[in-house]
């Protein structure tokens, strides 16, 4: 058991979601239960939080073609920017408080929602490491490179030490 509390609730949905649903969940092997509780968890957790925020969904196509025109100077400038001021201000959106806790939370989501990588975060004592592989190529390390140290210089008024290859960034602070 996960000790976390649950609770019953009965709804009537479309025959043809039901259908899908199902389908779904034993795609996934998981229970119809399971899949409920991690489409209402995505919603409650990030939908509904983009879709008030303005959050806009694109390809990785298309944001690997905007990544291939934009010049060096103005990727970096443009992604610190936004590392700095549009993260920070959805961090504001969703939790009220800008700390530790949510900036690293708005990490975590950024990147198992968001589709611009797969990221792990480890925490040791006051040493915080985070790692990202992407599909974006070198300029995708760089966006994401200065857009994480945006955010935590702005949010948390840390420098980071980073390290960026072709397919990845590793970046850690104190």
């Amino acid at each position: 058991m996960s000790g976390k509390k649950t609770s019953s609730i009965t709804f009537r949905i479309d025959e043809k979601y039901d259908k899908i649903l199902r389908k779904l969940a034993e795609e996934k092997r998981v229970s119809l239960n399971t899949l409920a509780n991690q489409i209402f968890g995505n919603f409650t957790e990030f939908d509904f939080y983009t879709r008030k925020f303005g959050t806009l969904l694109m390809s990785n196509d298309t944001f690997r073609r905007i990544l291939s025109v934009i010049p060096e100077k103005d990727l970096i400038l443009t992604a610190s920017n936004c590392g700095s001021e549009e993260a920070k201000e959805f961090i504001l959106f969703k939790w009220k408080e800008l700390n530790l806790s949510n900036v690293l939370d708005f990490i975590r989501m950024y990147f198992d929602y968001c589709g611009y990588g797969r990221c792990d975060i480890e925490t040791t004592e006051s040493k915080y490491k985070i790692s990202v592989h992407h599909d974006f190529g070198a300029k995708g390390s760089t966006f994401l490179k200065h857009f994480l140290e945006g955010l935590i210089m702005s949010a948390l008024n840390k420098t980071c030490k980073t390290i960026t290859t072709k397919d990845s960034v590793s970046l850690s602070f104190s």
